[in-house]
């Protein structure tokens, strides 16, 4: 990473990788900064501006949280500063008081996880919770499920500790008048901005021209800032989009948790229907009403919490209703008022908290289900996209206005969904449209002035939710000249020099610029453009990352991303390295500099596949960078050439075991890696495969559980035996999973086509093919499909599912022993059903079985043995895995994957295969009936 870094002032990166990255957010926009700076202190962000305020040419200075802006509100040409890196402590908490001081990039998720434990929360919720930061959501004044009694951010907000434009450290709070006035009494620019605010004309009798909305106005509070003799200049700063100030501290007002609330589900046939009967039971008090429409319901059946809202939908293709009650009515009275109309197709009620948690994360869910389809030919495929998708207008007026919406965009030939706030008036949609043709590009701002027209016929306004970004151009559509004035008089006040995220909401007065309209600001599409499209469509996962940046989620606990979740870096999550990958393929291919940084941050991704599972839009970072490394990557070479027969080496060396380990040594030496794995026990011989009999499981051994930890195979095949089934063990071949994560493709392919023959000979017999390891299985299910397009992996069966098709041959044997079960990170994104298999496996053998959230251990295969990762491995165990091997608890800790139990052994805790708590079963005499076939 280049930098300049001068005492005093931060680090600020200025090569094109970091730029790259931080150049787009989750709009359609992209805006490379000059520089991003790295403050890890207020300090160091008081001396950047004071160093940018006394330049000749000052730059301009925009903050950034967690970049999940949808209108371009964090891009920027100047230098960006980074809020989320380094800036994310709680500062104090009053639970007596109920108010905490938190700095400005703390993610919300983790702030409503930290205050769990005490009762208490901060109601702002929106979808982005997990990665959104406080100072982002107090500078869009956000608001999300359950405005409908919170309200939004600013109603939440005490104190703002703030930066103004020239480095001066200013306090925005609620203070007497008397009180203004003796801090106005100086000739600092903070005095001077007291004297400004003082002077403004927002007495009581003044009338602002604002759109009466349950989702309000945003920009500067000016209706808000005085109220009797009172003068509150948060008003001003939350939904101000960091045009005022840089926000480094923020005093926040926190609620008790509600008692368990109840929600009810609503069936209709029709979006019309639902949004009708929204308006009308608003009036029975819920704290929160969420809409799915038709397009969007149908999506949701893909998302992997869907099983608890299908039970109740169950086949009915029309649109939902989520009702939420924090002081809920009566089960019977509640389903009663809302059958009352007759437009009710079905409703349930439930009290049951992880259902309810299960439907709502369909909704958090449903931004991305809608985008993960892209519609359209080879030649151009529409993704759905943000730009129109916040619109909110008066809750009477909701039903016609949708009415309007879904005929305009009919009429214009788009595909949408649609789904949103039917409690306040606010939904969201995202028309598909290719934002690399120019046509579609044109389309885009056409578009944005129909709906702004629409909006504002039906009375409200384009940016209800999301903030506005570089959507503002028409706000004298909205306010009269005396309100927008007033508006220029603020941003003056704050920052007359125009420094601060310049070009949004409002200019100062004396800068004629217009703010920056829609299709001013540098497309992705633009760049995207000059990719010939089958190389696009080659790789797909670069350009399908639409910037939702749900891989840039705090907790160590989620899969998603374990590369980010060690370093707090973006450029080191799956949104990151598809910008990189992206802007490589437009402009950079045979820039040294450039690839060497695209290499060496591809070779911290753990190729764990998470993101393959968990991000929305399936974006692959192990496939693209498979791909990237087969162009760019090192070639050959003598560790590449001694790790891609690992495997073959690793069977024969478990013929001989303590002969293994000087060949290590040396291998280690030659290859730059450490802690390679040894096999622990020789393996045994047994049953082979014979393509002549017929019906019998057949155990296809991989490296990790036949060579490396032999006694899991040896155990499994007991284990089949004691329950009766017929098992045989089919030759060894090599996985060549280290040749995909290297890039060496050839390799690859040619060990998939070797894996796809010895699956047909299986099926010729009508025997099952069973894998014992998660990674291999899902090489079965995912790499190798990719790889040969017509490769049976329906063929595959893992070992929990053939244990589970078998779970009443299972005696218990645990006697209520209590067990952890841990889940391979790829399993848990990839098949999560695994593991809930594996559960009712082992609790029908009598083991009470917990299965904690956890996220990547830190090894993923060869990257916990490269020297160069050790620090990201080690650091991951801490964060997640380590809190689970205490070796004096006195519970049985298993854990699915080898990698895992590899790392737990390094680390001093060595955890077991589930298959160990198995192996007390009683023999039975009974052959499986499929042997006889």
């Amino acid at each position: 990473m280049s930098s300049e870094h001068t005492t005093g002032l931060p680090q600020v990166a200025t090569d094109l990788a970091t730029r790259t990255v931080y150049s787009t957010d989750n709009s359609v926009y992209q805006v490379v900064p000059q520089g991003v700076a790295l403050p890890t202190t207020p300090d160091e962000i008081a001396e950047l501006l004071r160093d940018n305020a006394r330049r000749a040419e000052p730059r301009p200075i925009v903050a950034r949280g967690g970049g999940t802006g949808t209108n371009g509100q964090s891009l920027t040409d100047g230098l960006m500063v980074d809020l989320k890196r380094n800036l994310g402590r709680l500062i104090e908490l009053d639970v007596e008081g109920r108010t905490a001081v938190v700095e400005p990039g703390m993610v919300t998720g983790q702030l409503n996880d930290t205050f769990k434990a005490h009762g208490l929360f901060w109601p702002p919720h929106t979808s982005t919770l997990n990665r959104a930061t406080v100072g982002g959501m107090i500078s869009t004044d956000a608001a999300g499920k359950g405005s409908l009694v919170h309200g939004r951010a600013h109603r939440h907000v005490l104190r703002l500790d703030v930066l103004l434009a020239d480095g001066t450290p200013w306090v925005a709070e609620p203070i007497t008048i008397a009180e203004a006035e003796r801090r106005a009494a100086g000739n600092d620019s903070g005095a001077q901005l007291w004297r400004s605010l003082l002077d403004l004309d927002v007495t009581a009798d003044r009338t602002f021209d604002l759109p009466e909305l349950a989702r309000g106005f945003s920009g500067y509070g000016v209706d808000r800032l005085r109220s009797g003799d009172t003068i509150d200049p948060t008003a001003l700063l939350c939904g101000a989009e960091g045009t005022l100030a840089i926000i480094t501290a923020a005093t926040l007002k926190l609620h008790p948790l509600p008692e368990r609330p109840r929600l009810a589900v609503a069936v209709y046939a029709s979006f019309d229907d639902a949004l009708e009967e929204a308006v009308r039971l608003r009036e029975t008090g819920p704290s929160a009403i969420e809409a799915f429409d038709e397009t969007t319901l149908d999506r949701g059946r893909s998302s992997p919490a869907w099983p608890a809202l299908g039970a109740i939908v169950g086949d009915h293709q029309g649109a939902v209703l989520l009702l939420e009650y924090a002081d809920p009515p009566e089960v019977a009275e509640l389903t009663a008022t809302i059958v009352e109309a007759g437009r009710c197709l079905e409703v349930q009620v439930t009290d049951d908290p992880a259902d309810q948690a299960s439907m709502w994360k369909v909704r958090a869910d449903a931004v991305g289900l809608l985008a993960k389809v892209a519609v359209g030919g080879p030649e151009r495929s529409a993704r759905p996209t943000a730009f129109v998708e916040d619109c909110a207008v008066p809750v009477p007026a909701m039903p016609a206005f949708i009415r309007d919406f879904r005929q305009l965009l009919d009429d214009a030939g788009v595909v949408y969904g649609m789904f949103g706030h039917a409690d306040v008036g606010c939904v969201h949609v995202r028309p598909a449209l290719d934002l690399t043709h120019a046509a579609d590009r044109e389309r885009h701002a056409a578009l944005t002035d129909s709906v702004t027209d629409l909006v504002h016929r039906h009375g409200g306004i384009l940016w209800g939710e999301h903030g506005r970004g570089f959507r503002g151009e028409r706000i004298g559509d909205i306010l009269d000249d005396a309100t927008l004035n007033l508006m220029r008089q603020v941003k003056t006040a704050f920052d007359p020099l125009d420094l601060l995220n310049p070009g949004k909401l409002y200019r100062p007065l004396g800068v004629s610029t217009p703010i920056i309209g829609v299709a001013e600001p540098g497309f992705r599409g633009d760049r995207d453009e000059g990719v010939p499209v089958d190389v696009r469509r080659a790789h797909d996962h670069a350009f399908s990352c639409n910037g939702n940046g749900l891989c840039q989620q705090w907790s160590a606990h989620d899969v998603m991303c374990p590369s980010y979740v060690a370093t707090g870096d973006p450029a080191l999550s799956p949104k990151g390295r598809a910008d990189l990958t992206r802007e490589w393929l437009a402009n950079r291919q045979g820039d040294r500099e450039f690839e060497a940084a695209l290499v060496e941050n591809l070779n911290h991704c753990l190729s764990c596949g998470a993101c393959s599972g968990e991000c929305p839009v399936a974006v692959d970072i192990p496939e693209l960078k498979s791909q990237v490394l087969e162009s760019i990557g090192p070639k050959g070479g003598v560790a590449a050439l001694i790790l891609g027969r690992f495997e073959s080496a690793a069977r024969l060396a478990s013929l001989a075991p303590p002969l293994a380990r000087p060949f290590l040594g040396v291998a280690e030496r030659l290859t730059g890696l450490v802690d390679l794995p040894a096999p622990k026990d020789r393996r045994r011989s047994h049953r082979r495969f014979n393509p002549r009999r017929r019906g019998e499981v057949v155990i296809l051994p991989d490296v990790f559980t036949s060579a490396l930890e032999p006694r899991t195979l040896d155990r499994l095949v007991d284990l089949l035996e004691r329950l009766g089934i017929e098992a045989s063990v089919a030759p060894f071949v090599p996985s060549g999973k280290f040749d995909h994560v290297k890039g060496n493709r050839k390799r690859f392919r040619r060990a998939a086509k070797r894996q796809q023959i010895q699956l047909r000979q299986a099926g010729w017999t009508h025997s099952t093919p069973v894998v014992i390891e998660p990674a291999v299985a899902l090489l079965h299910r995912h790499e190798y499909p990719a790889a040969i397009e017509d490769y049976p992996s329906d063929r595959i069966t893992t070992l929990p599912e053939l244990l589970l098709e078998h779970v009443d041959r299972i005696a218990s044997v645990g006697d209520g022993q209590r067990v952890t079960l841990l889940g391979h990170c790829t399993e848990r994104a990839n098949a999560p059903d695994q593991l809930a298999a594996w559960t009712q496996v082992l609790t029908a053998a009598g083991y009470a079985v917990d299965v904690p959230k956890v996220g990547c251990c830190g090894m993923a295969g060869i990257f916990g043995h490269e020297a160069e990762n050790q620090d990201m491995s080690h650091r991951l165990w801490e964060l997640s895995w380590a809190e689970h091997a205490d070796p004096a608890d006195e519970r049985f800790v298993v854990a699915t994957g080898y990698s895992c139990r590899s790392q737990a052994a390094r680390h001093g805790a060595p955890m077991r295969h589930p298959i160990d708590l198995l192996m007390n079963q009683p023999r039975r005499r009974e052959i499986d009936p499929l042997s006889q076939l």
